[in-house]
Parts: structure tokens; sequence; C-alpha cells
């Protein structure tokens, strides 16, 4: 089997509840990691093996967990190869040994939160998908990703790059999303690739993307932009989120602020009538408060 199960300890309002998700073992430059998914859920800590783990990363910028894991497991699959160049329709990949067929790449916003700067993710269709978690790698002699999104109705797998994780692994923070202090329509040219219709070429995809996607995985460069009107100016990112997703639900003084993130947790927990509540109140009203016995709610994004 080439992936491991892992419990998620989540944060609620009142308790802590465990959800299973998978994830897969690499080795890279040496060291030994645990590669899993977040979904945008406020972790406390990580059980792997029947062991408690609270030293981990989680990606702001992408739905990636990274342990560093040094303990011994038996008879673990470890991928040490990984996929690098951009999936194509003519490329064979698999999970659990069963093959899958390429859509395309979609970019989907941080968080699935509208108005969030976007991130690449790899779309395919599977034709069982009943025994899919989120977490579980995709392959082909190598690793080529890790399942993030779902879409059982139309058997879909939306999977985060391979290129990601190892940008996740070299970056010097991940705990933070960073734009570029300019507005992306006055730009020209971003070091030596021009900008078009608000896009650049990446090395790393192969392919235009977004200008926000593009400065999100190379926050650790240089940029000196070119603008439209000629000038040329060294510039700084600006950080867009001061923290990670375990911001989705904070509660002071019986002020509970959340995101998205925590409506779907309430969504999987089956508390639905709150959350019909919280969704009622957001759509009539503009400021998007509410009260619910005695607890007051307050969206964040």
């Amino acid at each position: 089997m080439r992936y491991i199960n892992i419990i998620l300890n989540i944060q609620t309002i009142k308790d802590n509840i465990e959800i299973e998700v998978a994830g897969c073992m690499i080795n890279y430059n040496k060291k030994q990691y645990i590669v899993s998914v977040h979904q945008g859920f406020p972790i406390k800590s990580i059980i792997i093996n029947n062991k408690i783990y609270t030293d981990f990363i989680i990606c702001a910028w992408c739905d990636l967990i990274i342990i560093n894991f040094d303990d011994s497991f038996s008879e673990p699959f470890v991928f040490k190869q990984f996929e690098r160049k951009k999936i194509e329709p003519t490329e064979k990949y698999f999970i659990n040994e069963e093959k899958i067929k390429f859509i395309n790449h979609e970019f989907i916003e941080i968080g699935m939160i509208p108005n969030n700067p976007t991130i690449m993710y790899n779309c395919f269709e599977i034709e069982n998908i009943n025994n899919i978690i989120a977490g579980q790698p995709i392959y082909n002699n190598k690793l080529a990703g890790i399942i993030s999104k779902i879409d059982v109705e139309n058997n879909y797998i939306y999977t985060i790059p391979t290129n990601y994780i190892l940008t996740a692994l070299n970056k010097k923070d991940n705990t933070m999303i960073y734009l570029l202090n300019e507005d992306n329509n006055n730009i020209y040219k971003i070091n030596k690739y021009k900008v078009i219709n608000e896009k650049i070429y990446c090395c790393l995809h192969k392919m235009y993307i977004p200008v926000n996607t593009y400065v999100i995985i190379n926050s650790d460069i240089n940029y000196s932009l070119t603008l439209k009107n000629g000038r040329i100016k060294e510039i700084q990112l600006i950080n867009i989120k001061p923290n990670n997703y375990n911001n989705n639900l904070i509660i002071n003084n019986n002020i509970i602020t959340f995101t998205s993130g925590f409506m779907h947790l309430l969504k999987l927990l089956g508390e639905v009538k709150l959350l019909e509540k919280i969704l009622n109140n957001i759509s009539n009203n503009s400021e998007s408060f509410t009260k619910l016995n005695e607890f007051e709610f307050h969206t964040n994004y």
C-alpha cells in the first residue's frame, strides 16, 4: 500500500473531533517526511500509528501538512522519485493501482474562499471513487501529487502537484501568503518574464499562470518589476494572511470568528441547523453578524 492512515485532531467549539485522512511518506534531500492535507481545518495534533504529533507545518498557501518523520514504521512505501513536469493527458497515472484520467489544470481560490488568490490543482477522473480519501498519492513510477479535494458527483479528484510539495519543503516560510505590492494591471514584466492579461510564464508549471499564483509559489525570490510606464522598481512582497489555517476558528470572550473552512467543518459534523442559521444570517445581513445561544458569531472572510 502506497499510503498511510492519519488522524487529524480538530479543534471545535466544545470538544475535539478526529477526522481520518491519508498521507504518503517521502524521502527528499536525505530527510524523511510524511505529507498529507489539512483541508482548512483548525488542527491541534496529528495521530500516526497511535503516536501523537504536535510539531508539523501547515501550509497557508496550499492544502499541505508536512511532518518531519524519523520514527520507524512497519513496511511503509517511501516515494523517492518525483514527477516534476507538467501533467499531460497522454501520460498514465494511478491511485491504488487504478488508472485515472487527467481532465485539466484548475486554478482554485486558496481555502476555497472567494476573492482569495488562486493556486493550481490537477483534476483527474476516476471510475471507482468510493474508497478514495484525501491525502492519498497519485503516481506513475514517481509521486505525481496527493489528493486534496474529492467531487463524488462527477467522479473527479483534485490533486496538489508534486512541485508544490517540493516547493513547500524548500520555502523559508509556509505560514504566510504573499502578493506583490503593485496593481497587476500596471505590470509589463516581472524579472525577465512578460505579463500578459495578468498572467506570466512559470517554469515550475511550464505554462502561463495568474500573477498572484506565480508570486505565492515563488515568494522566496527577489522581484524586479518593469511597469507599463517604463519605470523599473525593486519591490517588496506583502503578506495577506497573518497566520495559518488555525485562524479559521478564534474563540475570545464568547465571540467566535470563523471562515468558510469552519462552516465546512460544521457540515462535516452534521450541524446542519446551525450552519443554515449562519448562512441565512449572512445572506440577510450585510454586516454578517448573528447571535446563537450564548455565542456571537462573526465571519472573518
